[in-house]
């Protein structure tokens, strides 16, 4: 009867992932997190709260970190401010972005920040379906700080002169942890020309793939005794992406993936995971065996390289 089950649900999940491939587009003012934001700096207000691990909109989840004890924060958080004035007190006013507000002025957007003392991956963003996806572009921009600081300089760092360069880099991870990347130049000097972007501006990313998470790291020329002096932070938008198609049979074939459901192990020739409902990763083995026996009864999609199943134990 189990196997009847397996091979219903597989073909019942092609079926699905054909009608659910339609676009989604990230928009917070549908955000699943309560979005409140202060009067003054238009910071959503749990930025700073250490218990928030997460802000979710759609089918998207970005990593936030905060400790309210240093009033600091990294990851992601969302704003509304629309003021990109100069400010002489910019750690309080670091929420806002040049453009004037979101690529839709009525809904909020993204602001993130970069630390490498943080962990290399500590600004990321993963899909609560845990499925992959192929994400085809997002908007980005510079926040006021850091634009100001590029162009003027502050107490930390110096104004940008010939040569210089402040990067993003965009990576894409998929199931068995192989990453492509996208570079953005958020802003360059050279030939005695500053060129900084005061606007949203589109990018490409559909060459990363089918992917189960994105994180974005920061590279600056202006760097000291610790690191990056530039601010790293960047303003995201209106980010898009599609559920990758459902693994063929003949996919599923040349990865070896397969489930007995007598012994409860899910093998492959490689690398292999498992997923809750929830895309809660339960499981992972580099020797391509998982035992799921000791997993709660549920449906689980299990994952080797570009080929998925999922399965009813």
């Amino acid at each position: 009867m189990k196997k009847l089950i397996f091979s219903s649900l597989l073909a019942a999940c092609a079926l699905s992932a054909s009608a659910a491939s339609d676009l989604s587009v990230l928009d917070l003012s549908k955000a699943d997190t309560p979005l409140q934001f202060n009067a003054e700096t238009g910071a959503w207000s749990e930025t700073y709260n250490d218990a928030v691990s997460s802000l979710e909109s759609q089918i998207f989840r970005f990593a936030h970190n905060a400790n309210s004890e240093w009033m600091s924060w990294n990851g992601f958080t969302a704003s509304n401010s629309a003021d990109n004035s100069f400010r002489d007190n910019f750690l309080t006013y670091q929420f806002s972005n040049m453009a004037s507000g979101g690529v839709n002025p009525e809904a909020p957007y993204l602001i993130g920040f970069y630390g490498a003392f943080y962990g290399e991956k500590a600004c990321s963003m993963t899909f609560t379906d845990g499925m992959a996806h192929n994400v085809k572009g997002a908007y980005f921009n510079l926040t006021s700080y850091t634009y100001y600081t590029v162009e003027q300089g502050d107490a930390y760092c110096r104004p940008f002169n010939d040569g210089d360069r402040l990067t993003l880099t965009v990576h894409g991870v998929d199931a068995a942890e192989n990453e492509k990347t996208v570079e953005i130049t958020l802003a360059s000097f050279a030939d005695a020309d500053l060129t900084i972007n005061r606007g949203w501006k589109y990018v490409d990313l559909s060459s990363l793939g089918a992917v189960n998470q994105l994180y974005f790291t920061i590279d600056s020329t202006d760097k000291g005794e610790w690191g990056i002096n530039t601010p790293c932070y960047f303003a995201m938008d209106n980010i898009s992406a599609e559920t990758a198609p459902e693994t063929s049979i003949a996919q599923v074939k040349a990865s070896g993936l397969k489930y007995d459901s007598a012994s409860q192990v899910a093998s492959a020739n490689g690398f292999i995971a498992a997923y809750d409902c929830a895309g809660r990763l339960i499981g992972s083995s580099e020797s391509g065996h998982l035992d799921l026996g000791s997993a709660p009864a549920g449906v689980y999609l299990i994952k080797s390289g570009n080929a998925s199943l999922k399965v009813i134990r």
